[in-house]
């Protein structure tokens, strides 16, 4: 009796496995351009903007005031940070991004603090890296794995999304003065406004290419380059590039511009 348990449970197990395994694999699909979205001009400008599409939210980070404004349908509704020591403030904001829930983050480097807010800017948490002298630049990817850049050691550093401890390093004689550093389930890429390229790594470490200018890849592995975006920009090229699932987020001098994109369907959307 109980080999005809087990006999019978083996399919429904490997159909299980298979399909959650299945469930990280998307079919590749090809990018055929880019429409419009969200386009709006701002009093000054900023060093880096990223959306998150769910809530419709633009997030945008101005060093120089140490501030972190919130848009949403082009409009200011909240800012956060300001030079300061209470816990909305920062001593160097560095960095921005979006969580995987859509929260907003923000990397104090002075502190050694990254620091989540909600999408409305209400403080959350804070994570602290003691262990890294000039943490920098940051990304994550889908699964929340966490990747800082250390500007003293020149590395990237790959932390655990479930306890926040240390992984590996690796890109330090690969990288050089990354301006930003992004990734998605694939790639990790590092984009160098001083030498105009982007290097790329596999999330695991390892060095795949360096790319003239500036590159980003959507979710599936896509590279647009600043050329591509450029016919459909009415003036001068970005300043910064930054994707979001199916968006991409451009910064110019005064001016933030979120464009879809968009993908061939049918047959031609695996050529």
């Amino acid at each position: 009796m109980r080999r005809q348990y087990v006999v019978l449970f083996l399919p429904f197990l490997l159909l299980l496995v298979t399909a959650c395994s299945n469930s990280h694999i998307s079919a590749y699909r090809k990018l055929e351009g880019f429409g419009d979205l969200e386009n709006f001009r701002v009093d000054a400008a900023y060093d880096k903007a990223v959306s998150d599409t769910r809530a419709q939210t633009i997030f945008a980070l101005r060093k120089a005031s140490q501030e972190i404004h919130i848009y949403r349908g082009g409009s200011l509704i909240n800012s956060v940070g300001g030079l300061g020591f209470e816990r909305t403030n920062f001593q160097r904001l560095s960095d921005i991004g979006v969580d995987t829930d859509g929260g907003l983050l923000a990397l104090d480097s002075a502190q050694k603090i990254l620091r989540k807010f909600s999408p409305e800017g209400g403080v959350i948490a804070d994570v602290q890296f003691t262990a890294l002298r000039q943490p920098e630049l940051f990304c994550q990817s889908g699964d929340g794995t966490l990747f800082i850049y250390d500007a003293s050691s020149s590395e990237l550093v790959c932390y655990s999304q479930l306890d926040n401890s240390e992984l590996y390093r690796f890109g330090r004689f690969e990288l050089e003065q990354p301006a930003s550093i992004a990734c998605n389930r694939d790639y990790l890429y590092a984009y160098s406004a001083v030498k105009d390229c982007t290097y790329v790594f596999f999330l695991l470490g390892q060095y795949k290419e360096t790319l003239p200018g500036q590159v980003v890849f959507d979710n599936f592995n896509n590279p647009i380059r600043v050329q591509d975006v450029v016919p459909a920009y009415a003036s001068a090229p970005p300043k910064l590039m930054q994707i979001s699932d199916d968006s991409l987020v451009l910064l110019q001098s005064n001016e933030i511009r979120l464009l879809r994109l968009i993908y061939a369907r049918g047959s031609d959307a695996a050529q």
